[in-house]
């Protein structure tokens, strides 16, 4: 369908026309590739698989291709140098980090939690001291002159009633240490009930921000959730343009497959591109070492590109119009990217 609709926007743009139309395709997986042999010609098509977007761009201004097509990204850059049709898919830069699974991913995400729960933790002890003293300090008057009681589950000593704060804390309740005056045993209900409070409110917030770790890792929405991180991004790429604008250092490579390998050995932190070809490569590739793209940094749209002032661009602008809006579009859609 492609094909076709950029053979009748040739022929309507230039009739009786018999030359190829010279189509250089972005080589980004899925939105554009070559054949088997390398180079597909139609009867009115000539594809030119090109690797770099600094060249294609180069292309277009000076005559070498007709329009492009691939994981072109709109962006202020390149309308500076090119043209562009009606948008054919809404995209944007995203970028992409390795799945944490393991033991010791769970004890580092479970020692930050801790860490910013340390005020919480903080109080809890303090309280637990204080309690664990004013039941020794209430339970003395049931001591003998001899500063012993006879039972041997009285609470005898600060450390028997920090013991005792502890052990009914966690509601374990041993029995082998329990108040006998009316004050201790009030002082125990007391406690009982606000411990359940407390031993709740830690455990939810542990959990809470243990999950909340586990999707902000995965999570980029800004610059400030690249901020410290290892960065990587093809050369000239939609993503490399973006962390140029926000004047962030990364590692270039050549094409997203390698950035991508490099995420799954450790070699980065995160990998920035296009959003599409990210969730394709990363289902279809590395679904078992890399996360999928959540949440977008810069929205963007995808475009065929076309040198200035090109004869294609209202035919091209008129069949994409009709395409895009068609059900089978947005089934070709799905079938690449998901609902």
């Amino acid at each position: 369908m492609l094909f076709l609709m950029l053979a009748c926007a040739a022929v309507g743009a230039e009739p009786g026309s018999t030359m190829p139309l010279r189509i250089g395709v972005y080589q980004v997986a899925p939105y554009g590739g070559q054949g088997s042999a390398g180079l597909v010609v139609g009867a009115s098509v000539e594809l030119m698989p090109v690797s770099q977007i600094s060249d294609l761009l180069s292309g277009l201004e000076n005559g070498a291709y007709d329009v492009a097509i691939g994981a072109i990204t709109i962006t202020p850059e390149r309308l500076a140098r090119v043209d562009f049709s009606y948008p054919t898919h809404r995209s944007g830069v995203a970028a992409v980090f390795a799945r944490r699974t393991g033991a010791a991913s769970a004890f580092s995400d479970y020692g930050e939690a801790v860490g910013e729960l340390g005020l919480l933790i903080l109080a809890i002890v303090i309280l637990l001291t204080v309690i664990g003293v004013l039941m020794w300090w209430f339970e003395r008057a049931h001591l003998n002159k001899t500063g012993k009681s006879a039972s041997e589950s009285s609470v005898t000593s600060w450390h028997d009633g920090l013991y005792w704060a502890v052990v009914t804390m966690t509601t374990v309740g041993y029995g082998d240490k329990t108040p006998k005056t009316h004050l201790g045993r009030t002082l125990a209900v007391v406690w009982m009930v606000g411990s359940l409070v407390l031993v709740s409110l830690l455990t939810t917030n542990l959990v809470a921000r243990m999950t909340a770790s586990r999707v902000e890792s995965i999570v980029a929405t800004g610059t400030s959730d690249l901020a410290g991180k290892r960065l990587a991004a093809v050369s000239g790429s939609s993503g490399a343009e973006y962390l140029d604008a926000e004047r962030l250092a990364y590692q270039k490579f050549a094409d997203l497959a390698d950035a991508l390998n490099a995420l799954a050995t450790g070699k980065t932190d995160a990998v920035v591109n296009s959003v599409g070809a990210l969730q394709y490569l990363v289902n279809t590739r590395f679904s078992d070492t890399i996360a999928p793209p959540r949440g977008v940094l810069a929205p963007a749209y995808i475009a065929f590109a076309l040198p200035m002032n090109s004869v294609l661009k209202k035919p091209l602008d008129q069949a994409l119009t009709i395409v895009t809006g068609s059900p089978e579009w947005r089934s070709v859609e799905e079938t690449y990217f998901g609902r």
